[in-house]
C-alpha cells in the first residue's frame, strides 16, 4: 500500500559504518552522486577511501566497528545526513538502525521492525509458513531440550543460530551422538559472533540447489524482484562462487520464487535492497532458508545482469524517492559469476590464512569488475573475514562469462598470500560446474588436485638462484657464475626448515647438492621483475617471486607459498631444526585468539584429540594431537592473543 506521508530527505554527507572492499564500493557510488562520504578509522586501520576520515577509538570490535553508540555519534559530529552499514558488523542490527532513526539520521536499509522480525531465525520461518512459504521441519528450545526432541526429526539434521548470518553458526549433524558435543558449541559461536546464543535444529536437504531472490522496494508501497541468483558452490555454509540468472531455473520456477520473495516482504511492509534465500531439492520444490535485510556479498552479479547500480538505488530509496521502474521494466541481459577471494590454504582444509600480501595485481578492467579495497601490499590481519576480494565477469552467456573468469584468474597475483585462487580455478574447468550441476555438495566431492606441488628442495634450489641472478646487469645466472669452479656454500630456511646448499658451474649447467646428499642440475636460468625461470633435469619451473631489501624473499606456485631467508649460523654445524625430539609441541598454525584449552599437565591423550580452539577469521580451529602422549606443558590460556608459531601445548611422545 503507498504511503502518502514520506517526504524527501536529501542526503549530501554519508557516514559509511564498515570497511573492506564495501566501504570502497559504497564511497564510488556515493561520490559519483555528489555525495561527500564520511569512512570509519581505527589505530589498527588509519585510511579510508572516503572523503574525509572518522576516527574511532578502540582495539577490538566492540569498540569500533560493533560500537553502534559511537558510531551514530561520530555521524551527528561529523554533520552526517546518513549511516550506510554496508554488510555484516551492524548491518542487520535492528536496535542499531532504531537508535540511528532516533538520532535524526537516515538509516540505509529497510525498517527495524523488519530487520527484527527476519533477523531471528525462528520468527521468519514462522512468518513465511503463515503466508504459505514453504519451510523444512524444525525443533526449538534449549540445548536440553533439542537433545530431548531431536528424534522425531530424520537425520542428517542442521544446527543454526537463530540470530546468525552469513554461514556462521551452522553445523551439520549426521548422527545423534554428535548433537551433545556440537549443540553447546554453536550455542557459544552464535553468543560469541551475534550476542545471541539462540539456536534450533531443522531438517537438513541433501545436496540442494541454492537459490536466493534479489528485491528491492521504495518506502511508498512499490516492491520488485531482480531474479535469482545462484549460490551454490559454498564451503561450510560460506558461499565462493555466486552466478545470475541461475543455470537449473525454468521461467515456470522463476515464476514461483519471486513471488513467494515477495509475498514474504509484503507482509512485513519491506523496503530498501534485501534477499530472501531458498533451497531447492532435486524433486525441484523449494524451501525458505532465510531473508537478509541488507546488500549481499554477491549484489555485482544483479548489477551485471540488470545493469542496476544497487547502491544508488539504496540511496535514493532512503531519501524518499520512489523507485523509477515497475517489475516489466526489467529483464535479465546475459549472464554474471563472481568469484569471492579469500586468504584461505586449501591445501589444509581452507584454514585461514592471515599474512602479508607484497605483490598486487588485479585482472584488466575490460575483463572483469574486481571490489576490493587494496591495490598494493598489504597485510591480511586476522581479526576479520578472510576475503579479500571479488571479482565479477559478465558476458552474453554463461560459457562467455567463465572464460573471462578463469582469464581473470590468471592475471590476478597476490604474491605472499595463501589463498584460493588456484582452487576456484580448478572449479571453473570441472565438468560439473560447466554443465551447471553444482549443488552445496560439490566442495565435498570436487577433487582437488593441484597442478604441481613443489618440493621444499627445489624451492631452495630456487632461491639460490634467486640469490645469483638478482643483480645488476646480469639476466642469467652463468653471468653471475662465470668461471667458478671452487664450491660455494650457504644455509637457507624455507618455511622454518633449514636447508644446507652447496654449488659449484659444470660446463652450460649448475651443479646444487641439498643437505649433502641430493644433486640437482639446473639450466636455462632466468629471472626478470616478477618471476623466476629454471630447468631441473630438463623439467621446467616458473615461480612468482618478491624480494624488498632487508625482508625475506617470497617464492609463489599456486597454490603453495614460500618464504626464503638466510641461517646465520655456519651451515656445516647446522643443527636441523627437524631433528627427532622426546617431545612433540602444538603450535598456532595462524595467528588468532584462543578460547578453549582442554588440557592441562599430566593429562594422557590419544591422537586426533582436539586440545586447544583458535578463533581466527571469525572461525574456530581445533588443534589436534597428531599422536598419543602426556601433556607436559600448557603454554596458552584462555584469552590469550598468539602469533603463527607460538608454543603452545608440549607433548611427551608415549612412544
Amino acid at each position: 500500500m503507498t504511503n502518502n506521508k514520506i517526504t524527501y530527505r536529501p542526503i549530501r554527507r554519508l557516514l559509511i559504518a564498515n570497511r573492506g572492499e564495501i566501504a570502497v564500493r559504497i564511497h564510488r557510488t556515493a561520490h559519483r552522486m555528489g555525495i561527500t562520504t564520511i569512512g570509519l578509522t581505527t589505530p589498527a586501520e588509519p585510511e579510508t577511501v572516503a572523503d574525509e576520515p572518522a576516527f574511532i577509538h578502540g582495539s577490538s570490535l566492540a569498540e569500533t566497528y560493533l560500537n553502534a553508540d559511537a558510531i551514530i555519534s561520530l555521524a551527528l559530529r561529523h554533520g552526517a545526513d546518513a549511516i550506510h552499514p554496508g554488510y555484516g558488523f551492524l548491518s542487520e542490527n535492528a536496535r542499531f538502525a532504531e537508535k540511528t532513526e532516533q538520532a535524526g539520521l537516515l538509516f540505509i536499509g529497510p525498517s527495524a521492525s523488519a530487520i527484527d522480525q527476519m533477523g531471528h531465525k525462528i520468527t521468519a520461518r514462522e512468518i513465511a509458513a503463515s503466508h504459505n512459504v514453504p519451510i523444512t521441519q524444525s525443533l526449538q528450545g534449549s540445548v536440553e531440550e533439542l537433545l530431548a526432541k531431536s528424534t522425531s526429526l530424520p537425520y542428517p539434521l542442521l544446527i543454526k543460530a537463530a540470530a546468525g548470518g552469513g554461514g556462521k553458526g551452522m553445523v551439520k549433524i549426521n548422527h545423534p551422538d554428535d548433537l551433545v558435543e556440537k549443540l553447546p558449541q554453536t550455542a557459544r559461536e552464535a553468543a560469541n559472533y551475534f550476542g545471541d546464543g539462540t539456536i534450533y535444529v531443522e531438517q537438513y536437504i541433501e545436496n540442494p540447489h541454492h537459490i536466493e531472490v534479489q528485491v528491492l522496494g521504495d518506502q511508498h508501497g512499490h516492491l520488485v524482484h531482480l531474479f535469482e541468483r545462484e549460490c551454490s558452490i559454498q564451503r561450510r555454509y560460506q558461499k565462493i562462487i555466486e552466478e545470475a540468472p541461475s543455470v537449473n531455473i525454468t521461467p515456470e520456477k522463476r515464476q514461483e520464487l519471486t513471488r513467494d520473495a515477495l509475498r514474504l516482504c509484503k507482509a512485513i511492509g519491506y523496503y530498501n535492497a534485501g534477499t530472501v534465500e531458498f533451497l531447492m531439492d532435486d524433486a525441484g520444490h523449494h524451501y525458505f532458508l532465510e531473508m537478509n535485510t541488507r546488500l549481499q556479498v554477491e549484489h555485482p552479479v544483479t548489477e551485471s545482469i540488470t545493469g542496476l547500480d544497487m547502491v544508488e538505488h539504496q540511496l535514493n530509496i532512503a531519501m524518499g524517492l520512489p523507485l523509477p521502474f515497475g517489475q516489466d521494466d526489467l529483464a535479465i541481459h546475459g549472464h554474471a559469476i563472481e568469484s569471492r577471494i579469500y586468504a584461505e590454504d586449501p591445501l589444509h582444509d581452507f584454514r585461514p590464512a592471515p599474512g602479508h600480501v607484497a605483490h598486487v595485481q588485479w585482472p584488466s578492467g575490460d575483463l572483469a569488475r574486481t571490489d576490493t579495497w587494496f591495490s598494493q601490499a598489504v597485510d591480511i590481519r586476522p581479526d576479520f573475514d578472510p576475503m579479500m576480494a571479488k571479482i565479477i565477469t559478465h558476458a552474453p552467456t554463461r560459457e562467455g562469462a567463465i572464460a573471462k573468469q578463469i582469464k581473470a584468474l590468471e592475471q590476478t597475483q597476490l604474491t605472499g598470500s595463501i589463498n584460493n585462487i588456484h582452487y576456484l580455478s580448478t572449479v571453473y574447468h570441472s565438468n560439473v560446474f560447466l554443465e551447471g550441476r553444482t549443488t552445496t555438495g560439490f566442495c565435498e566431492r570436487h577433487n582437488y588436485q593441484p597442478d604441481l606441488l613443489i618440493h621444499p628442495e627445489i624451492i631452495a634450489v630456487a632461491a639460490l638462484l634467486h640469490r645469483l641472478l638478482h643483480k645488476p646487469k646480469g639476466d642469467v645466472v652463468w653471468h653471475q657464475l662465470g668461471f667458478w669452479r671452487v664450491a660455494q656454500s650457504t644455509a637457507l630456511e624455507v618455511n622454518n626448515e633449514t636447508f644446507n646448499i652447496e654449488w659449484q658451474a659444470k660446463g652450460s649447467s649448475i651443479q646444487i647438492v641439498i643437505n649433502h646428499k641430493n644433486r640437482y642440475i639446473i639450466d636455462d636460468a632466468r629471472l626478470n621483475t616478477s618471476q623466476l625461470f629454471f630447468s631441473v633435469a630438463g623439467e621446467p619451473f616458473v615461480l612468482n617471486w618478491v624480494f624488498i631489501p632487508g625482508e625475506p624473499l617470497i617464492l609463489e606456485s599456486r597454490p603453495q607459498v614460500w618464504t626464503i631467508q638466510p641461517v646465520r649460523v655456519n651451515p656445516g654445524n647446522n643443527a636441523s631444526k627437524n631433528a627427532n625430539q622426546s617431545a612433540s609441541q602444538i603450535k598456532a598454525p595462524i595467528p588468532g585468539k584462543i578460547i578453549e584449552v582442554r588440557v592441562q599437565p599430566g593429562d594422557l591423550i590419544a591422537a586426533g584429540d582436539s586440545l586447544v580452539i583458535l578463533e581466527a577469521m571469525k572461525m574456530e580451529n581445533h588443534l589436534n594431537a597428531l599422536h598419543g602422549g602426556i601433556v607436559t606443558k600448557v603454554l596458552t590460556s584462555v584469552g590469550q592473543q598468539v602469533k603463527a608459531n607460538d608454543i603452545l601445548i608440549d607433548i611427551e611422545n608415549s612412544n
